[in-house]
């Protein structure tokens, strides 16, 4: 009698492999295992949360402040438009996924007068013309989703906000899943509102929302007409009442400060272990270890006999979209490698849910641990549902990707950008292993 293993049984959940949420360091997950504390205890907010947002600065490439508020990435996009657009504002929009439309969306519901700039899926973005449409709209912001987790693209943000700057917009970026995994230089690019969830390259549990804020952002709060619609997700509430005078907010140095919404204890320890893992490895060096993975990833999909979706100038680093072998469903490959292998993948969105596959490469995932499984498990469920290819050959080609990745750039923590050491609160933030 015949007996077929059954190879996830042996574990007690699938690993993720999917655009985010993403596998968590054993350091974060520690971190959320101490004992309550209190969050409007003023030494929660002097020795956990304001370290905490102080080294974000350096992950996001900023000068300016970092808020952290609980919710998720469309929390932080959100947030961002209540904050500084008002009804009839003229706002261009480009549109180059699923996730591009839920901005339009968001801006809709605002009230802004909406721009849309549609970009076909995985195709590049014309410059020439979004800086043309820009001369002729004349918005108050332009916003772009620098990876597009749908169509697993990345875009030119820099030139977006050179483009923004040539008429006066404020530019407006998701990052929801690139900070941390792609190099995002937010003042650099002039990017306003640099806004990114906890759960997909930063590696931290879903819940919070992180949003960077330039001085041209603060000065659209500052003079809008009326005061924004909502009171929970106005971010100059967090300028009015947390932000000391030394760094340009309304609080007087040393007075107890004041949180416009309730933090959560466990998920800022937490962010603070993932920030700190991220600083202790370097930014060079994450980037370019996101890059080998993503590119060995890329090599045992075509080595598998599987054509990537976008165009190849603007492949992503943190989400590669795959496309299935004629007849696949892939629903079922992704049914079958998590039943059967224990590794979980996901399904395109929307229209592309039916011939695409996404992968995701995030945080510690974007590594020989995760992506030769990965790539082994994808041939294996592949071979399950009739696809017939050389056995082997993807996990192959990634091996020798990898080790012909050229030498990474060397680890230097950073100083933050307004020129103060982070702050030591590993007392109060233990980290496993450390």
């Amino acid at each position: 009698m015949s007996t077929t293993i059954n190879w996830a049984q042996c574990h007690t959940r699938p690993v993720l492999m999917i655009p985010g949420p993403t596998e968590l360091p054993p350091p974060v997950i520690q971190a959320m295992t101490q004992p309550p504390s209190i969050q409007y205890d003023r030494t929660f907010d002097e020795v956990v949360l304001e370290p905490t947002v102080l080294a974000l600065r350096n992950v996001f490439q900023t000068a300016g402040e970092v808020i952290l508020m609980p919710g998720s990435g469309r929390t932080a996009l959100e947030a961002g438009a209540v904050s500084v657009i008002e009804p009839g504002d003229r706002v261009l929009v480009v549109v180059a996924g699923q996730f591009g439309l839920l901005m339009r969306e968001i801006m809709t519901r605002v009230g802004a007068e909406v721009t849309e700039f549609t970009v076909e899926l995985g195709a590049r973005l014309d410059l020439t013309r979004l800086a043309a449409e820009a001369n002729r709209v004349r918005p108050k912001a332009i916003t772009l989703v620098h990876n597009e987790t749908s169509t697993g693209t990345t875009y030119a943000a820099a030139d977006v906000g050179r483009i923004a700057q040539g008429v006066g917009a404020l530019f407006l970026l998701d990052t929801v899943s690139s900070v941390a995994g792609i190099d995002v230089r937010t003042d650099e690019w002039g990017v306003d509102l640099n806004m990114t969830g906890s759960q997909k390259c930063l590696a931290a549990p879903l819940g919070m929302s992180l949003g960077a804020v330039s001085d041209r952002a603060w000065a659209a709060m500052e003079h809008r007409a009326r005061k924004s619609s909502s009171l929970v997700y106005d971010l100059l509430r967090w300028k009015e009442h947390w932000i000391p005078a030394s760094r340009g907010g309304k609080v007087p140095d040393g007075a107890p400060r004041r949180q416009p919404i309730s933090i959560p204890t466990h998920l800022t320890a937490a962010m603070h272990a993932a920030v700190t893992v991220i600083l202790d490895e370097g930014l060079p060096h994450r980037f370019a270890r996101h890059a080998a993975a993503a590119a060995a990833l890329r090599a045992g999909l075509d080595a598998m006999g599987l054509e990537m979706f976008p165009d190849a100038t603007i492949l992503s680093n943190t989400v590669s979209c795959v496309k299935t072998p004629k007849d696949v469903v892939p629903a079922a490959v992704v049914e079958r490698m998590r039943d059967q292998y224990g590794i979980l993948i996901g399904t395109g969105l929307d229209t592309m849910r039916t011939t695409t596959l996404r992968i995701g490469t995030m945080g510690m995932t974007a590594s020989p641990h995760y992506v030769l499984p990965t790539l082994s498990a994808l041939e294996l469920a592949l071979r399950d549902l009739g696809v017939k290819a050389e056995p082997g050959a993807g996990v192959a080609a990634a091996q020798a990707a990898f080790a012909n990745a050229g030498p990474a750039p060397a680890a230097a923590r950073p100083v933050p950008a307004a020129g103060r050491p982070v702050p030591a609160a590993a007392r109060p933030v233990p980290a496993a292993g450390r």
